[in-house]
């Protein structure tokens, strides 16, 4: 069984990480950037193995 409250939560932060990407991205910290597309990149693995196998 999937742990929706787990995935929600991957998800909200997702959500929190590409705010703030953008907010970097405008402000041309791109060290700040890169960190968070590897942080987000990182979150759509931790999907990816939460749901994987699973029937939805």
């Amino acid at each position: 069984m999937i742990n929706i409250e787990f995935v929600g939560q991957l998800i909200d932060s997702i959500d929190s990480a590409v705010l703030k990407l953008e907010q970097a991205i405008e402000k041309k910290k791109l060290d700040e950037a890169n960190k968070l597309r590897t942080f987000i990149f990182d979150l759509h693995l931790q999907i990816d193995k939460a749901i994987k196998n699973k029937n939805v």
